[in-house]
């Protein structure tokens, strides 16, 4: 077995030693702040005592650590030496650690961990003695090489990779229907997993409109989620007010320079990394969503439940997560800027939208539905 696995084991949190019901071994392409990683931490930390976690990253990148509780019970690992080696050693280095440390469920997540459902698979098929141990696979979504249609070599590798014993689990129809489709995966093992968040302590009021109003968005800053779009199509259609971009991630810096370049410090403020989400997104009138691909984000239903209008590009299930009220607001990318203009030129109406964003989370998209489906998934 390579040692280096071994040692890293050790990256534990205080509390790893206390005996939890069942473990949960996590296969994260990275372990940075996103929406993916976000829900899994607010799962664990409602059902602290349930679980016992190790949490593997394969970029070395454990930043979304922050939004776990001190009482969870989980272990941290950094693989991320094994993209240094050869496909055919990296499968065997993963064979080692899945023999040599015990799970009861296998958790990967999106195309990034897919080489270890294959290995899985491997192992399964070859276990005559033992009881395997659960799989479930999450794809929550595409990176910008896939946005536009998946590439079919990794549509392949993805059937091959996904047993027939494995649990696919994705946010939104419009995933469902790739992975029936495309990777073709039975509906007995496809599970609809929509995403649900915990609402404000304080249910907050519609806003008051104001003068000069605040635009605001909340995302990691990759190239998907096109910022570029948002900014640009701001300083088109808003003559007056602010636009807040909050979140870190790789192009903060190089859109903090963009913002520089245009000369609008004044009016676009991007401020890294949101600790405090309600607080946050109080200061808005109007969430933006700019993204090229989405399939549920939480950002959105996040914004929802704050009684904000939303002005998005149609990405995902964006339209069936939005009620009727804010659907004249989903835009095709070309027509964003003309979309945000006419929110704008609506802005009375914007308390009816913020109203019937509010009930549509309430009622739709609970936290507790959530856990009772991820309780049912194990």
């Amino acid at each position: 077995m390579d040692s280096s696995l071994e040692r890293n084991d050790h990256q534990s949190h205080p509390n790893h030693h206390r005996i939890a019901s069942r473990h949960l071994l996590h296969v994260f392409p990275t372990f940075a702040i996103g929406g993916q990683q976000v829900r899994f931490a607010q799962i664990a930390n409602a059902c602290s005592q349930a679980y016992r976690h190790t949490i593997i990253a394969l970029d070395g990148n454990f930043d979304a650590k922050s939004k776990l509780l001190e009482t969870i019970d989980a272990s941290f690992i950094d693989l991320s030496h094994l993209k240094q080696q050869h496909v055919l050693q990296r499968m065997q280095s993963i064979q080692h650690y899945l023999a040599d440390h015990q799970h009861d469920t296998l958790m990967t997540y999106n195309w990034g961990a897919i080489e270890w459902a294959l290995v899985h698979r491997i192992r399964s098929r070859a276990t005559t003695t033992v009881t395997a141990p659960q799989h479930v696979h999450w794809e929550d979504g595409f990176g910008p090489e896939e946005q536009q249609e998946r590439l079919p070599r990794r549509n392949i590798f993805r059937r091959l990779a996904l047993s027939d014993d494995t649990k696919v689990v994705v946010p939104s129809h419009q995933l469902q229907y790739i992975a029936q489709q495309e990777w073709h995966v039975p509906s007995t093992q496809l599970v609809y997993f929509p995403n649900g968040i915990a609402l404000p302590t304080l249910h907050p009021e519609t806003q008051t409109l104001r003068q000069h109003p605040t635009f605001i968005t909340l995302a990691t800053l990759r190239a998907e989620k096109n910022i570029p779009r948002l900014i640009d199509s701001f300083l088109a259609a808003v003559p007056d007010g602010k636009l807040i971009i909050g979140g870190g991630g790789p192009l903060l810096e190089e859109l903090r320079t963009y913002v520089v370049s245009l000369n609008q410090t004044d009016r676009i403020e991007l401020t890294g990394n949101v600790t405090d989400i309600w607080g946050f997104l109080a200061q808005g009138d109007v969430f933006c969503l700019s993204s090229d691909t989405e399939q549920m984000p939480i950002s959105v239903l996040e914004a929802m439940a704050m009684g904000l209008p939303i002005v998005s590009t149609e990405v995902g299930d964006i339209k069936t997560m939005l009620p009727p009220e804010n659907q004249a607001y989903i835009a095709a990318p070309a027509d964003y800027p003309a979309t945000m203009k006419k929110l704008l030129a609506h802005q009375d109406y914007w308390p009816t939208i913020g109203r019937a964003n509010k009930l549509r989370v309430s009622q739709h998209y609970s936290f507790d539905t959530m856990l009772h489906n991820f309780a049912a998934l194990l």
